[in-house]
Order: C-alpha cells, then structure tokens, then sequence
C-alpha cells in the first residue's frame, strides 16, 4: 500500500470561495501556496512558494489531497522561499499546493483537515484501526468467507465487497484454504458492479491462472479466505462535489463552535438569535451536519 499523510478533501482556497459567511481572517497568517516551476521532493527544507510575507516560525499546513501534512517554517530564505526544520516535507508536493498558518484565532487548515477525519470516519470505509483514507490508492486486504464481505454464490460466483470503494483496478485475487495453500485467479474477467463496490469474478477452470487445475476445495460453507490487491476509492484530484461540499459544510460546523462553544440548542445575544439545530431533531446534529451525511451516503460503508 503506498504511504498516505493526512487526508484533506478541500483546501483552504476552495473554503474561502465557498462564501459560508464564517469569519476566517483570525484563522490565517501566511496564505501562500507552492510555488517554483516543477514539483519539490520529499525532504525539501527550503520550500519554494508564491510569497512569504507575513510567515512566523511555527508550524505550515501543506492541503494536497491524500499527501497533506504539517511542517515547521523556521526562517524565510527571501520573498519566496521558506526555510523548514529537518527533516523537511515528508511528501512531493506540485506548484499550487496550499501552503498556509495559523492567524490568531486558530488555524483554517487544520480545521478543515479535521472536517476530514469526520468525513472518513462516518463513512468507515477500510479498517476500523487502519487505512480510512476515501483516496484511491494501491491496497492489499484479505478477507474471510463466507462473510458480509466476501461469499460464494450458488451460481460459482466469487463476490467480493472490499473495504475501500469505487474499485478502479484488481491487480490480483487469490483463494486460500490454509496457510501455504493458495489459488491465483485470473483478474482479466473481473467484473465491477454495484457502482464499484463489488468485484465478482466467475470460479470456473477458465478464471484460474495458465498451469493450474480447477481448484476443488472451493465451498459455499467451509472456511477460506480471499485476498485482494487492487486500487479502490476516489480518484485522487478528483473529489467528487458532493465530498467537497460535505467539507465545507463539516469545517463550518467546527468553526461554528467558536460562537456557540457549548453546543447549545438556543443562543440568543441581544437582538441576535441562533438555533444551532432544527426542531424536533433528536440526534443532537445541526442542518450542516445533516446536509453532511445526506451527501456522504454514496461514500459511506454500512458492512
């Protein structure tokens, strides 16, 4: 599986255009973005960007996609050009990365990297303990069967719901029925249904690789497992709108709580008068967040 930092759906330009009417000038120092005229290679301690005025040591939020993370800005070498702590970036990022700091009220990407870890976490696709990340990316898992996530129709039919979706390529599957006894299969005649979320695959003597005979342990009731190499989830610089505009609504949510810090139903200041949730709403969730989930469904793993 190839290396992930943190996940941002969104970065921090993509949030001020979307007009929320949230209050973001105490959230922002340094608002930059990469610069130079070809990417900067992991480890990079003097980062090219568009300008430094207005950087302060401390830490920088680099937002690209699956490859975002945080550094230390320790001095700016000239206008555009900031000096980082070794070891420097952990990822290669391309020119037009967001690149930003904290203002004195917080700081918007790490807000909305936030907003991210929300998104992945109620969508649960992948493992509970490991990979949540909705990019799609090289993945290898190993499932039992029969299960929820893997089975054997009557019809002979290997079908398979990985922890990541929509599936965009299966690199390879194999059956095991004990440890050391394994069954390649034949990926050419995968077949993607359910809008990517299953793989199902024929178990005939054809869909076994060139040498191998058709495989008889193969039950409907006995215990096997199913492992699978293949790249699963959405592509990476293409999320989706509704994922984006589930970020926005999410990171506004966590902004809100600056007005509203003890989630109160009610607030009212004078002639102001906010109602952080609608009526009758029992799960304690806001309309932002309720938008939220409403267009994270697709996305989200109910297995």
């Amino acid at each position: 599986m190839s290396i992930l930092g943190a996940s941002a759906y969104i970065d921090v330009p993509e949030y001020l255009r979307a007009a929320t009417n949230v209050e973001t000038v105490s959230l922002l120092g340094l608002s930059t973005t990469v610069g130079g005229a070809s990417s900067v290679a992991a480890g990079t301690v003097n980062l090219p960007v568009a300008a430094s005025a207005g950087w302060v040591a401390g830490p920088l939020w680099l937002l690209d996609g699956p490859y975002s993370e945080m550094v230390q800005v320790t001095g700016s070498a000239d206008g555009t050009h900031l000096s980082l702590a070794a070891p420097g970036t952990v990822f290669a990022h391309a020119p037009g990365v967001s690149a930003s700091q904290a203002g004195s009220g917080g700081a918007l990407a790490e807000a909305l990297l936030r907003a991210s870890a929300w998104i992945e976490n109620y969508c649960r696709q992948g493992a509970s303990a490991g990979d949540r990340s909705l990019f799609a990316m090289s993945r290898v898992e190993r499932w039992g069967m029969p299960s929820s996530r893997a089975w054997l129709d009557r019809d002979d039919i290997l079908c398979l719901r990985p922890g990541h979706f929509p599936v965009q390529s299966v690199a390879s599957l194999s059956l095991e029925s004990a440890p050391g006894q394994a069954l390649s299969l034949d990926v050419s005649r995968v077949e993607l249904v359910a809008s990517g979320r299953l793989i199902e695959l024929p178990l005939a003597a054809t869909a076994l690789q060139p040498g191998q005979v058709h495989f008889t342990g193969v039950s409907r009731g006995r215990r096997q497992w199913v492992v699978a190499a293949y790249s699963g989830g959405i592509a990476i610089g293409a999320v989706p709108y509704e994922v984006r505009q589930a970020c926005i609504w999410v990171a506004s949510e966590i902004l809100g709580q600056r007005r509203n810090p003890t989630g109160a139903a009610l607030v009212r200041q004078g002639k102001f008068e906010l109602q952080a949730r609608p009526w009758g709403d029992r799960t304690g969730d806001s309309s932002l967040l309720l938008q939220a989930k409403a267009a994270l469904e697709p996305y989200r793993d109910g297995i």
